[in-house]
């Protein structure tokens, strides 16, 4: 068995890697990254290592064996798959397949003909639903896998209840109403110091205001609370369920545009669901309403 190696640095891989039967071996020992999935040299070069007979892949540290869970082997052979396949049609869009698997699913389901027919048969939107169904979280100590849903005790943005019946108003309510929890728990002052979001605003949540929030900074004062993951978890997390919701309620993005009355068009909701354009979270609730309404 011949393992292949990149370069080390500050921010490369010195994974190398080598398929053993149905297991890819990624002895990370020298990695400066640690050969985690966090970092998208890793992550590339992983992707790229797997073949459609791999099963299961034990990532080898100083501290012992990492075993990545059997969802995260199969989005990352659907990754693979889909980056060869769609190499001709977008070659941005593979290599982002490589880098972020998630983050191209929700590029390709969006999009109409060839891309996302390939996102459908390589299994690639597939694997983001198992993976995001599953709602497993990852110790951060072993890092077991950044790619999956890290879902904390209490519900987040987009796990309302009877989000379909709402409408955008309500919806956003029921956002802010989340987000109130978490600074009555902690403070006004404290929520403000660890998110980042102007003192200002976090003052109008807790008096009962629904004032602009992002949903980058509506994730930051969620993220305070002990029993969340992070904000960059969270966001993504939304933002998956946004991509889930669109393939069972078989909707693109125009179809979308359509249902909430145009008050953005399709390239902004491609956008804002990719994160390439902030997304309000009244913009939220009216993507994250029509999608829900809009499930058999």
């Amino acid at each position: 068995m011949v393992g292949t190696t990149t370069p080390t640095g500050p921010d490369r891989c010195g994974c190398k890697t080598w398929v053993d039967h149905h297991r890819l071996v990624v002895d990370a020992t020298d990695c400066p990254a640690g050969g985690r999935l966090t970092n998208p040299t890793c992550r590339t070069r992983i992707v790229g290592a797997v073949t459609p007979r791999v099963t299961s892949i034990r990532v080898r540290v100083e501290a012992g064996t990492v075993v990545h869970p059997d969802g995260v082997v199969g989005l990352l052979v659907a990754a693979d798959r889909f980056a060869a396949l769609v190499e001709d049609h977008d070659a941005g869009l593979a290599r982002r397949a490589r880098r972020d698997p998630r983050g191209a699913a929700r590029v390709a389901v969006g999009r109409r003909g060839r891309v996302a027919d390939l996102a459908a048969e390589t299994g690639l939107i597939e694997g983001v639903r198992r993976l995001a169904s599953g709602r497993r979280g990852f110790d951060t100590t072993t890092e077991l896998n950044p790619l999956t849903s890290a879902g904390g005790s209490r519900p987040m943005l987009h796990d309302i209840d009877d989000a379909g019946e709402l409408d955008s108003a309500e919806l956003r309510a029921r956002y802010d109403e989340r987000l109130r929890a978490v600074i009555d728990e902690h403070g006004v002052e404290t929520v403000a110091d660890e998110s980042g979001v102007e003192a200002a605003t976090v003052r109008a949540l807790a008096a009962g205001d629904s004032p602009e929030l992002t949903l980058d900074e509506a994730a930051a004062v969620l993220a305070t609370s002990e029993d969340e993951p992070d904000a960059e978890a969270i966001v993504t997390e939304t933002r998956d369920a946004l991509l889930l919701g669109m393939t069972t309620a078989v909707l693109d993005v125009e179809a979308v545009e359509s249902g909430i009355n145009g008050s953005f068009d399709a390239r902004e909701i491609q956008q804002k669901i990719e994160g390439r354009l902030p997304m309000t979270l009244d913009e939220l609730a009216m993507i994250h309403g029509y999608i829900e309404e809009r499930k058999p």
